[in-house]
C-alpha cells in the first residue's frame, strides 16, 4: 500500500511539473486568448511607430474589434512589413490586417469580410490650382488629358492604371509627392486614398490648401483588408468566427464607420 501511495505522489507531482514546462514554452501557453498583431512600422497613417507606441487606422481597428469580442486581448507591435508576414508565418505573431493574397492565404486564416478597404478612387489637388473646375468637373480621366499627375516613382497600380496619355511628374514618395502638388505647383492633381493625402497635408502645413475628390472612374482603386490569424494558433478558425460574428453587429458597424471617417 505504502508503495503504491508513493507511486501515486510521484505521478501527481511528475503531472504538475509537465504542466509548468507547457506553461513555459513558446506557442504551446495556455493563455492563447492573448493574441498579437504584426503590423507594418512604416506606413502612416496606416500602422507606425512614436515615442514605442503602435498607432495608426489599422491597430485601431483590430482593437475596436476585439472590444466586440469577450475573452480575447491584444497587442500590437510595428516591424518592417517583410518580417511582420514571416512572423504571422511562423506563428511568432498571431495575426495581421491586411489584403488577402494567395500567398497569404497559405499561412494565415482569414474573415470574410474586410474591416476596411483602401480606395484609391480619389483626385487629390490643391485649392490654388488654376484648373481646379476641370478637376471638380472631371468625369473621366480623359477630361483630364491635357492636365498633369503626380505619381509616385516605380508605383505598379498607376502604370496599370492610370492612361498613358495623361503628362506625369514622378515623386520619390507621397512626401515629396505632396511637396510637387503644393508647393511646386509641378502638377495638377494626384491619385491617392483620402486618409494617405490627408495625414501628409497635415504633417507638411499644407491641409487648408488641399482638396479630396472621390471619382468613380479609377480602375481597381479598392482594396479590402482582412482580419487573419495565422495557422499556426490553435483557436485560428475560432478566433475568425468570432470576427466574422461581430462583422454582423449594427453597432460595431456603427463605430467602425465612425473610426475609418476620423481618419478621411
Amino acid at each position: 500500500m505504502a508503495k503504491k501511495h508513493w507511486f501515486e505522489r510521484l505521478s501527481a507531482a511528475l503531472c504538475r511539473a509537465f504542466m509548468v514546462v507547457l506553461i513555459a514554452l513558446p506557442g504551446v501557453s495556455l493563455a492563447s486568448n492573448n493574441l498579437t498583431f504584426a503590423y507594418s512600422d512604416k506606413s502612416p497613417p496606416y500602422s507606425f511607430s512614436l515615442n514605442g507606441k503602435t498607432l495608426g487606422l489599422l491597430p485601431d481597428l483590430v482593437q475596436l474589434t476585439f472590444r466586440f469580442i469577450p475573452g480575447y486581448t491584444t497587442e500590437h507591435e510595428v516591424v518592417p512589413w517583410a518580417r511582420a508576414q514571416y512572423n504571422v508565418k511562423l506563428g511568432l505573431a498571431d495575426g495581421l490586417l491586411t489584403y488577402p493574397s494567395k500567398e497569404r492565404k497559405e499561412y494565415a486564416v482569414f474573415s470574410d469580410k474586410p474591416l476596411f478597404t483602401q480606395d484609391f478612387g480619389y483626385l487629390i489637388y490643391s485649392a490654388d490650382n488654376p484648373n481646379i473646375d476641370l478637376i471638380e468637373s472631371a468625369t473621366s480621366f480623359a477630361d483630364l488629358s491635357g492636365l498633369t499627375v503626380i505619381v509616385e516613382r516605380g508605383s505598379r497600380w498607376e502604370e496599370e492604371n492610370i492612361p498613358g496619355y495623361l503628362e506625369r511628374e514622378p515623386g520619390r514618395d507621397i512626401k515629396a509627392m505632396m511637396h510637387l502638388l503644393t508647393l511646386r505647383e509641378a502638377g495638377d492633381f494626384m491619385v491617392q486614398p483620402a486618409e494617405d493625402a490627408r495625414y501628409m497635408a497635415q504633417q507638411l502645413g499644407y491641409s487648408e490648401k488641399l482638396r479630396v475628390r472621390q471619382v468613380g472612374f479609377i480602375p481597381n482603386s479598392r482594396i479590402p483588408f482582412h482580419i487573419g490569424v495565422s495557422r499556426q494558433h490553435p483557436s485560428a478558425m475560432d478566433v475568425i468566427n468570432e470576427v466574422d460574428a461581430v462583422t454582423q453587429n449594427p453597432e460595431f458597424q456603427s463605430e467602425l464607420n465612425t473610426l475609418i471617417r476620423r481618419y478621411r
